[in-house]
C-alpha cells in the first residue's frame, strides 16, 4: 500500500525550473530602470546633467546608493535559495559606504551656521521621500515576487534587505531629477527614505513571503 501512495504522489510532481540569481537580479534592475526613466520623464532632469556637465555630488550620491541598492538586491534575490543567501554579506559594506553621507551631514551641522542649512526645508525634502519611496514600493513589489517564487527561510532579514535596496535604489532613480547637492540635504532626506523604506520592508515584507 505504501509503495502505491508513493508512485501517485511521484506521478503528481511536475519539475520546477531551478531560479537563477541573475534573472532575479535582471528583473529588478530592469523595473528599477523602467521607473527612473518614468521619473525623468514626468519630473524632469537635473540641469547640469542635460548640459553635460553633472556636479560631482551626482556621482558620489548616485553611486552610494547604487551600490547599496545592487547589493542588497542580489543579497534579497540570493535570499529565494537559502543555502546560497545566507553566505553573502556584501550588502553591509555598501551600507557602512552610504552611511558616510549622513554621518558627514551630522558632524558639518555641527560646525556650519544656521543659515547654511536652509536647505532642509520640508518643501523640498518631502518630495524626495514620497517619490523615492514610491518608486522603492514597485522595486520592492519585484523582488517579493521573486521571493515567493522560491524558499526564504530569513524572513526578518528579507524583508529588511527589500526594504532597503528599493529605498536605495528609488532614491537612486529621483536623483535624476533632484537638484540639490547639499550634503546636509543629501544626508537627511535620502537616508531617511532608505531608512523608512527598510522599516516598512521589515513589517509588510516577511507576511507577503511566509510559507
Amino acid at each position: 500500500m505504501s509503495d502505491m501512495m508513493i508512485d501517485r504522489l511521484v506521478e503528481e510532481l511536475t519539475p520546477v525550473k531551478p531560479l537563477k540569481n541573475r534573472d532575479g537580479l535582471a528583473l529588478t534592475l530592469a523595473i528599477a530602470a523602467i521607473l527612473a526613466a518614468v521619473v525623468a520623464m514626468l519630473a524632469g532632469i537635473r540641469g547640469d546633467i542635460l548640459m553635460g556637465m553633472p556636479h560631482p555630488m551626482f556621482f558620489l550620491r548616485g553611486g552610494a546608493l547604487l551600490l547599496l541598492g545592487v547589493s542588497s538586491s542580489y543579497a534579497v534575490i540570493a535570499m529565494s535559495q537559502p543555502a546560497v543567501g545566507n553566505s553573502f554579506k556584501g550588502w553591509i559594506w555598501a551600507l557602512f559606504a552610504a552611511l558616510l553621507f549622513p554621518a558627514t551631514a551630522a558632524v558639518m551641522a555641527m560646525l556650519a551656521a544656521p543659515d547654511n542649512m536652509a536647505i532642509l526645508v520640508p518643501r523640498y525634502g518631502v518630495e524626495c521621500l514620497a517619490i523615492s519611496m514610491l518608486v522603492g514600493s514597485g522595486i520592492a513589489a519585484a523582488q517579493v515576487f521573486w521571493l515567493r517564487r522560491g524558499a526564504p527561510v530569513a524572513l526578518e532579514r528579507a524583508g529588511w534587505l527589500v526594504g532597503m535596496s528599493s529605498g536605495a535604489l528609488g532614491a537612486a532613480a529621483y536623483s535624476l531629477h533632484c537638484p540639490f547637492n547639499s550634503i546636509f540635504y543629501i544626508g537627511l532626506w535620502y537616508s531617511l527614505a532608505v531608512a523608512l523604506c527598510a522599516i516598512l520592508g521589515r513589517l509588510v515584507v516577511p507576511r507577503l513571503i511566509r510559507w
